[in-house]
């Protein structure tokens, strides 16, 4: 596969240094739970920080669902977490 498709298959240990912070998020239920613990992995393996945050019960998607799931709220509030914590407004 080629990067181009999706950031999961590039080269990050080209952007060591460079790495900014990252938020991972994701549902037990999404069938691309491997793929993002796997990123969080990678994206700190490559020397940029990384949270990764799993819902339980939570499908792909599922910050769509503002209104419909929890999880979802939760998501968002953790989402503003981490941008606010990263901007020193915390």
């Amino acid at each position: 596969m080629h990067p181009s498709i999706s950031p999961y298959y590039e080269n990050l240990e080209q952007f060591r240094g460079r790495l900014p912070h990252a938020l991972f998020t994701c549902g037990t239920e999404d069938p691309l739970l491997d793929d993002s613990v796997m990123m969080a992995t990678r994206w700190l393996m490559a020397g940029g920080e990384a949270c990764l945050k799993i819902y339980s019960g939570a499908p792909h998607g599922f910050l769509g669902f503002v209104g419909l799931l929890d999880e979802a709220g939760m998501g968002l509030e953790d989402t503003k977490a981490f941008i606010l914590e990263r901007l020193g407004r915390a």
